[in-house]
């Protein structure tokens, strides 16, 4: 259990949030981020300083959302559109999921046929071993998809419920129309992404509009950047458009393209990305806190066809993740040990901290209900991760919260005991 925490010039943590993606599952973590930014404006309030100091967010595809809008609700705008602060955070953020959820009679008809045909796709025939084939997926490039969207507005249907781009349009004028005061942002934001036809590894990063750095396609040298080196992997300007291709899932939209490049979920290269926030030295947080919506363990090995798929989405979202959470801690542990050194010199030790849901309320859960978009489901989620954070906000101001890896999982790894 890590006790000791670095304490800057003003007496605060520099922390920074990652949000793990996962479809309706991701209200879990707009609980947990209304409590937190509940406890900062509080303690702001009081004239707290011990407390600390939001530097950073990231997410990947619903957890993409969750950080926009906290973020998007920070951010300097000027008077039309709201000065930015942990209230506007809080609104913004609940006031888009309370919307992004089916609202009246025509939506609540769609999700339920969605989210059912989902459902019933995991169940399987007794003894054989098979799943029943239901409606199977449409093809987001196919004829009928576009003809069932096409006809939804006159169902009744929102336009936003279903077109992810207009929905981030209208709740965040600002980015859309380029008029966040980038000089004053004090909140970083990563976003996740994959680039689908050369398999580049894409965060689309608020940096590169505030500080006028240099985009970076993959594999590509500009002159600007004689010597360093090239890799799969991209960092481009922060654009509703690159929010949008966090959360395109191939089997409900097509590829978002911004500019040569065509882009799917970002579950598959990283949730959320992390690792971009210790590469540059200047600016790397104290701690980094994740909220994990994808369980790291199972109790037993999944043998129903409904347990494999929701165990393979799972270690889809954490594999890619811990990969960078680990590579965090290598550098941390150079760090010490190279502490007298260049290296250690250049390097700070980075805390990494999980916020999860309750072991009981994350086995409840499936594959199928992450379609779920029910005011019910989301409800629950947002009030269990407003009880979680609560309790975890307790413990880490009284120095008792633990750290990764080992508060990721509910038991140790040589037993069944669950791990506080």
């Amino acid at each position: 259990m890590v006790k000791s925490k670095r304490k800057n010039a003003d007496g605060q943590i520099k922390v920074a949030i990652g949000c793990q993606g996962g479809g309706m599952h991701a209200a879990f973590a707009v609980g947990v981020l209304t409590k937190i930014l509940r406890d900062l404006k509080e303690r702001k309030g009081a004239g707290d300083k011990t407390g600390f100091k939001l530097v950073g967010l990231s997410g990947t595809s619903a957890g993409a959302l969750c950080a926009l809008m906290v973020w998007y609700g920070l951010a300097p705008k000027g008077k039309k559109f709201g000065g930015g602060s942990e209230q506007e955070a809080i609104d913004k953020l609940n006031s888009f999921w309370d919307d992004f959820v089916a609202k009246d009679a025509a939506e609540t008809v769609l999700n339920f046929l969605t989210y059912r045909t989902f459902w019933l796709e995991e169940l399987e025939v007794p003894r054989i071993g098979v799943n029943a084939p239901i409606f199977g997926r449409l093809n987001p490039y196919g004829g009928l998809l576009k003809a069932v969207t096409a006809s939804l507005p006159s169902l009744g249907v929102r336009k936003q419920y279903f077109d992810l781009e207009k929905l981030l349009a209208e709740a965040c004028p600002a980015l859309d129309n380029n008029s966040i005061d980038w000089k004053n942002v004090t909140t970083r934001l990563l976003i996740g992404a994959s680039e689908v036809r050369h398999g580049f590894e894409t965060v689309f990063d608020s940096d590169v509009k505030k500080t006028g750095q240099l985009e970076n396609e993959g594999m590509q040298r500009p002159k600007e950047l004689k010597g360093k080196a090239r890799y799969w992997r991209q960092r481009l300007p922060l654009s509703l458009s690159g929010i949008a291709a966090s959360g395109t899932l191939p089997i409900l939209r097509k590829a978002e393209q911004i500019g040569h490049f065509h882009y799917w979920d970002g579950l598959y290269a990283h949730n959320p990305p992390v690792r971009e926030f210790i590469a540059d030295t200047k600016e790397v947080p104290d701690e980094l806190w994740i909220v994990r919506i994808n369980p790291q363990q199972w109790p037993y090995v999944p043998r129903k066809n409904k347990d494999i798929q929701d165990r393979q989405n799972e270690l889809m979202g954490n594999l890619s993740l811990n990969k960078e959470l680990d590579f965090i801690m290598s550098v941390n542990d150079w760090q010490d040990r190279y502490k007298d050194e260049r290296f250690g010199k250049e390097h700070k030790p980075v805390v990494v901290r999980t916020i999860k849901m309750d072991e009981d309320v994350a086995r409840d859960l499936s594959y199928s209900s992450k379609f779920d978009r029910s005011p019910d489901r989301m409800n629950d989620l947002r009030k269990q991760g407003e009880r979680t954070a609560e309790n975890w906000l307790d413990k880490w101001h009284e120095d008792k919260a633990s750290s990764y890896p080992e508060d990721a999982g509910y038991y140790k790894r040589e037993s069944d005991e669950i791990i506080e």
